[in-house]
């Protein structure tokens, strides 16, 4: 097992014991008891999200699954080509890109991560002022972290296409990482068309910049962006909530692939074996 793999296991144990999974960091390592850890772990995690599909509406279990699984099937052709920057995709989530500082993806999925709670807490409430600025907040958060997200992946469709990587794109500006996705992945024909339909890099300069407001007569999200905030545009309400409501299903499937990933790309056959067969199926597909 490679030492990135074993620092990851280790610290991902770390991280949910001493989060809000600690009773299911526990309850993995006793029903995984010959397994490491942070492999037990890791098993754990995705068997939770992979449960959790046949729970709920079809269309939200829909959509997580193709999340999880348009991740996975990126990395895994570019794992086939180079191992070894495959890798930091993985890494990623714990340590930056090497050479690339602030690229750990981590600050980013707990932000999100906690603008979902927060969302989902305070849209139980009457308070429309209340779910009005929670629901910028996650706008603004799950762009982040598709800002994050996008380098990544942006480097692992090069490597599967045998173009050359160039890890300074992981700091190139949110709009311009959608633009080269598209063209690398097959845009709205790829595998990543969901997460690219819900990225607004405008709407999110707008959150952070706070030049965006509610139209609550005409039920509209009204903006400004651009320089110097001269660019006027709106969004129906109904849309923008529908975005906000899907960024919420982001953070799961993307912790997830990476467990999924850790499991498959460093445990033992025993492992392998607690994984789902149509999750595995994808993993070692040819595409031949």
């Amino acid at each position: 097992m490679k030492e990135s793999h074993k620092n990851l296991m280790a610290q991902f144990s770390d991280m949910a014991e001493q989060g809000s999974f600690g009773d299911a960091v526990k309850q993995s390592k006793a029903e995984y008891a010959e397994l490491p850890d942070g492999m037990a772990t890791s098993i754990k995690t995705f068997l939770d999200f992979y449960g959790g599909l046949s729970t709920g509406d079809l269309e939200t279990a829909q959509m997580r699954d193709t999340i999880c699984k348009s991740i996975i099937s990126t990395f895994r052709d570019a794992n086939r080509k180079d191992p070894d920057i495959a890798a930091h995709f993985v890494n990623g989530f714990i340590q930056d890109y090497p050479g690339v500082s602030e690229s750990c993806m981590t600050p980013r999925w707990a932000s999100l991560a906690s603008a979902c709670l927060a969302f989902r807490e305070i849209c139980q409430t009457t308070n429309k002022i209340l779910i009005w600025q929670q629901a910028i907040k996650l706008f603004q958060s799950y762009n982040e972290f598709l800002n994050g997200l996008f380098g990544y992946l942006i480097i692992l469709c090069r490597v599967s296409l045998d173009k050359t990587v160039n890890p300074n794109v992981l700091n190139t500006a949110y709009g311009n990482k959608i633009h080269q996705l598209e063209e690398l992945s097959g845009a709205e024909t790829g595998p990543l068309y969901l997460l690219l339909r819900i990225a607004k890099p405008d709407i999110r300069n707008a959150c952070a910049h706070e030049t965006i407001w509610l139209d609550s007569e005409q039920n509209m999200v009204r903006y400004t962006y651009g320089n110097q905030n001269k660019v006027e545009a709106e969004i129906d309400l109904a849309e923008f909530m529908v975005l906000t409501s899907t960024g919420t299903h982001l953070a799961q499937p993307y912790l997830a692939a990476i467990a999924f990933l850790v499991v498959m790309d460093a445990g033992t056959t025993l492992a392998h074996s607690f994984m789902p067969k149509d999750y595995v199926q994808l993993y070692r597909q040819t595409g031949e």
